[in-house]
């Protein structure tokens, strides 16, 4: 059984965008099942992966809505900064051989959809208005 779903309220109607998120949430899938199997090389390759692809994804989403001269850019960046913070702590306990697993499922399941619900969709009617997507 899936521990995660893509559910249409998470859908922005940027097929780009929606496509990352769906990566994200694939990634997150992915650590629940390396976790239940215990398998902390996998573990591993998916907080690398997750690190890796968010760093993008937010660089992406941060020059879409810089271009759309969004009036909550600059606090849309901190939030994700905070995020990616947060998520670096994470990898460093868990290369320190921290089982730190559970706690980074139930940070990055809350974060995640709750960003993406919120902090997200508070951006698309100014993007679609400033008319570059």
């Amino acid at each position: 059984m899936a521990y995660v779903f893509w559910t249409h309220d998470l859908e922005t109607g940027f097929e780009d965008i929606d496509e990352q998120h769906k990566h994200l949430v694939d990634c997150l899938e992915q650590l629940y099942v390396a976790n239940e199997t215990n398998d902390r090389e996998k573990i591993g390759k998916v907080l690398e992966e997750l690190i890796f692809y968010t760093a993008d994804h937010f660089a992406y989403e941060e020059r879409m809505l810089e271009e759309a001269n969004y009036r909550l850019v600059d606090a849309h960046k901190k939030v994700h900064l905070n995020f990616v913070n947060k998520v670096l702590e994470y990898q460093q306990r868990f290369d320190n051989g921290e089982d730190v697993t559970n706690d980074m499922l139930n940070l990055l399941e809350g974060w995640l959809f709750r960003h993406i619900r919120i902090n997200d969709m508070g951006f698309v009617a100014d993007v679609k208005k400033a008319g570059i997507r």
